[in-house]
């Protein structure tokens, strides 16, 4: 029997696994968000990430292992739903970093609340202000332990979102065809 027959014959559930891997991940990022867990968002991130893989593996794993499937394609079909997965959960880690440093985006909800009068420029350059913006960020690379601070220097130390940058810059020289 055809692995396209076994999975419309009453195994199409294997189709959502992946989205209930996500749904693992929102509901362990809304409690890892609300405990006093000293991390950083983005090692918060990666811990529900995990934690949804984990469980949507397992998932997999034990459903494949009851279906009539011959090792080959059992490895394809977790490839594509782990493959799906990540590509879910990134899209959820971008959603969520969107959310959290888009200056643009506070911006134009801080113009929203205040509608409909309209704000100042004077005024928004005041709240936002670059030195005061480049500080919020140092801090927070500071407390995530990205950066050390030793006098009025700055190291940089290993950690996720050295990774994340190292994986960003080359995807950017991947599309575009020039170094970052």
């Amino acid at each position: 029997m055809k692995v396209v027959d076994q999975l419309s014959s009453g195994h199409a559930y294997l189709a959502l696994i992946p989205v209930l891997g996500l749904a693992i991940d929102v509901a362990a990022q809304l409690v890892l968000s609300r405990l006093p867990y000293p991390a950083g968002h983005v090692r918060k991130q990666f811990i529900s990430f995990g934690v949804g893989l984990a469980a949507s593996a397992g998932v997999l794993l034990k459903s494949l292992l009851n279906l009539p499937l011959g090792p080959l394609d059992a490895s394809g079909l977790f490839l594509l739903h782990t493959l799906t997965y990540a590509f879910l959960g990134f899209c959820f880690f971008n959603l969520i970093n969107l959310n959290v440093s888009s200056m643009r985006i506070r911006m134009v909800m801080e113009i929203h609340r205040q509608h409909p009068r309209p704000v100042t420029d004077s005024a928004l350059r005041a709240r936002y202000a670059i030195v005061e913006v480049l500080d919020a960020r140092l801090l927070r690379l500071e407390g995530g332990r990205q950066i050390d601070r030793r006098g009025d220097r700055l190291y940089l130390r290993r950690g996720a979102v050295l990774h994340i940058a190292h994986f960003f810059s080359g995807l950017r020289s991947l599309l575009f065809g020039r170094p970052a």
